[in-house]
């Protein structure tokens, strides 16, 4: 990490934690202002303040009480300086978006702390793209998914501890899986679904994660490549069994426009593949040993796009 960066999240970290504070006694502070009306010689006080869109009103008689008074004068002071920490907020965000994690730094953290997972979902397309010199689309995403075995047998770890530095907070989806996001990406962890399934989140003890169970996924363990970079190295599925994966989630995809990348993608990679002899008889034995309903379902797709494409191996 740079040092520019080290000290912009370092302030950042100030800041929040200012703004943090401010919120807690703000929280605890009498909204509204007073206001007087003089009726005859006499003046009256009145405690206002607004819920919503009804102003509510509260008679303080003809003296204001000091304390009172002091806590709303403090709870303006208050909101002035958390509208100057906001946008101190806003450009030291800024500041630290042009200096930002890449996805390759994930993965070489990742690797380089001896975390067994494997690399999918839509990050692996550039990466074939510039491993196997395969002409893809790029289609840009925050989305970070990564795949691992159940029982995992990995080193044990604190995934928050390691991704903390840079950047990353924790959360969790509905289903309780874990994810991590620095505002820019999101990490998800996902696992294969056992038997007939459940959407229940699986805890992941020695990572102390839970990942999400999701159908076909097994099938990505079967053909792997390794890709080596400077200083660490990384698993991604084999194109084809990448794209034999999109082809099988897309069929259960409810957004239209996840359903349409995925098959984009895939039958990118495909045409890609289809024209390398080696890689083409790969390929289709790889397809072959797919279970009959999924094979089946696989040619169908593909001679509905790709018809001038022969599956003879």
């Amino acid at each position: 990490m740079s040092v520019i960066k080290k000290t912009l999240e370092e302030n950042y970290i100030f800041f929040i934690r200012g703004l943090s504070r401010i919120d807690d006694e703000i929280r605890n502070l009498p909204r509204g202002s007073i206001s007087a009306k003089k009726i005859g010689k006499t003046t009256y006080y009145y405690h206002q303040w607004r819920e919503g869109k009804m102003v509510k009103s509260l008679s303080l008689g003809t003296k204001i009480p000091p304390e009172l008074l002091q806590t709303i004068n403090r709870r303006k002071l208050l909101e002035g300086q958390k509208k100057e920490i906001t946008k101190e907020i806003a450009i030291i965000a800024k500041a630290i978006d042009t200096q930002r994690v890449t996805v390759d730094d994930i993965i070489k953290v990742f690797s380089q702390n001896g975390i067994r997972v494997i690399l999918i979902g839509s990050y692996c397309i550039p990466i074939l793209k510039e491993e196997l010199k395969l002409n893809l689309p790029t289609i840009k995403t925050q989305d970070i998914d990564f795949l691992l075995n159940v029982p995992y047998r990995g080193r044990e770890i604190d995934i928050e501890l390691l991704l903390k530095p840079l950047g990353f907070s924790l959360g969790f989806n509905p289903n309780g899986s874990t994810f991590f996001t620095n505002g820019i990406f999101k990490i998800e962890f996902l696992a294969p679904q056992s038997g007939k399934g459940t959407d229940k989140a699986v805890y992941i003890k020695p990572l102390k994660i839970s990942a999400t169970p999701l159908r076909y996924l097994k099938m990505l363990f079967d053909q792997k490549m390794e890709v080596e970079k400077e200083g660490y190295k990384f698993i991604v599925p084999s194109p084809w069994v990448l794209a034999y994966h999109k082809i099988l989630i897309a069929k259960n995809r409810r957004a239209k426009d996840k359903r349409e990348k995925d098959m984009l993608q895939a039958i990118a990679i495909l045409r890609e593949i289809f024209k390398r002899p080696d890689e083409f008889k790969k390929a289709l034995s790889y397809l072959e040993k797919l279970p009959p309903k999924w094979k089946s379902y696989i040619k169908g797709r593909l001679a509905e796009y790709i018809p001038d494409i022969s599956l003879k191996n």
